[in-house]
């Protein structure tokens, strides 16, 4: 289906809202704060409770494609921007019609629909020209020029068999900390691989994948790492085994040497949640030593969703009594930290508790050191069980990691997984489960 795109006036949310009944004002202007705030758990709380107040096609269209493209169901929300975009543009104003072109695009590429996510975007910046520039829709350009490399490539897809896998895992020290890995087959040689729920794609360092022979489809390709942007390029690795779960069609990302960082820790390989979003649901069992996919999904808990996907990342929703806090759930990340925007809410109690320490700390693009204050413990709760963080660092200075801290309170990392007997991560669900040992 090709949309025919048209210079709308842009309509902002609370504008609409006043032309209806105060209800339904009320509902829409609500509904549109989240969105706005780009408080994805709330929005996914409160939209069921006042949709059938709210009047605004808009307000309604944009709530349901954002639960939709956060909370990991791309193909219904490719279906529903497709209606959108034939039936409602003078309703949503192009602002919202370019935005919701963009994310289209976006999901097709995620899930292997390559080509067409290049054709419509490219079909948008075209058909725009009549009264826009291309030049200030970047975003719409780099991501067809992204998709468009991999057109004639077949989707990423796993093989499994009728029955649940497990694979073991080692939880070995690194750095300041601890990872856990697990075997990976490719060519029929074991390698090991950081199993890493902060890693959007499959990563491979430029050594290893000299060694395994990965097809090269992007020669130059920048890299957004947790500290800083690097370089590297993009393969195709046409088959590698988890278990007796065959992985096929990865893009993988393959990153330059950095003797900033290898000097550190040297990464080789690392499985993300591009392999984990196929197979639907991890459980990882620490003191066992084991992953396990199930073939049979577990039920969503009474305690609802908890746990959102975007570029790859995962975000959970955790409460510390009764305050909401927003985590990256890292298990890359080998401890567990508290971001600036946490210290910022609780300054004058993480001052007067905490120890000062200066810490140094690497990811992918870099290597940088900074302060933090050391606390002796911060009570949580995911779902309904309740933990303790302890021996917890605060960032207490702004970072200029601005795309790892957006906003966060902190990163759930191994620290973080190392407290329970099972860890449950559901992408069909979107939910996070943990059981403490009896």
């Amino acid at each position: 289906m090709k949309s025919k795109y048209r210079l709308l006036a842009g309509i902002a949310i609370l504008w609409i809202g006043l032309l209806q009944p105060v209800e339904a004002q009320k509902a829409s202007k609500q509904i549109g704060d989240l969105i706005n705030q780009s408080d994805w758990f709330r929005l996914e709380e409160e939209y069921p409770k006042v949709t059938g107040q709210i009047r605004s096609v808009a307000v309604k269209a944009l709530s349901e494609v954002m639960i939709g493209a956060y909370f990991n169901k791309p193909e219904e929300t490719i279906l529903l921007i497709d209606s959108l975009l034939e039936h409602h543009q003078e309703d949503l104003g192009f602002p919202n019609v370019s935005s919701m072109v963009a994310l289209r695009g976006k999901l097709q590429g995620e899930i292997g629909l390559y080509a067409q996510s290049a054709d419509g975007l490219y079909d948008f910046l075209n058909q725009i020209q009549a009264f826009a520039k291309k030049e200030d829709f970047p975003s719409h350009q780099q991501i067809a020029d992204y998709y468009n490399v991999l057109r004639n490539e077949a989707a990423p897809l796993i093989v499994r068999p009728d029955q649940d896998s497990e694979i073991p895992m080692t939880i070995e020290e690194a750095g300041r900390g601890v990872l856990m890995f697990v075997p990976v087959r490719i060519h029929g040689k074991n390698y090991r691989f950081i199993f890493d729920t902060g890693a959007g794609s499959t990563f491979i360092s430029k050594r290893l994948a000299d060694e395994i022979g990965i097809r090269i489809i992007r020669d130059s390709l920048h890299i957004a790492g947790a500290f800083a942007t690097g370089t590297g390029k993009s393969g195709i690795l046409d088959s590698m085994e988890v278990g007796d779960i065959v992985f096929k069609n990865a893009v993988v990302t393959i990153a330059d040497p950095n003797p900033a960082v290898d000097t550190v820790y040297q990464v080789d390989a690392v499985l993300g949640t591009d392999f984990m979003r196929l197979v639907g649901q991890v459980d990882i069992y620490p003191v066992d030593k084991k992953v396990v996919f199930p073939v049979k999904k577990s039920s969503l808990p009474d305690t609802g969703r908890n746990m959102w996907l975007y570029d790859g990342g995962l975000r959970l929703k955790v409460f510390s009594g009764d305050e909401r806090l927003r985590f990256v759930f890292d298990t890359g990340n080998v401890r567990a930290d508290m971001f600036y925007p946490y210290y910022q809410k609780h300054k004058e109690w993480i001052d007067k508790e905490g120890v000062k320490e200066t810490i140094s700390g690497g990811g992918f693009g870099g290597v940088r050191t900074f302060e933090v204050l050391r606390l002796p413990s911060i009570p949580m709760r995911l779902g309904d069980t309740s933990f303790q963080l302890k021996n917890i660092q605060v960032e207490c200075n702004a970072s200029d990691a601005e795309s790892y801290q957006n906003g966060e309170d902190g990163s759930l990392g191994m620290d973080f997984i190392n407290l329970f007997r099972r860890i449950t991560i559901n992408f069909d669900s979107m939910y996070l489960d943990v059981e403490k040992d009896n």
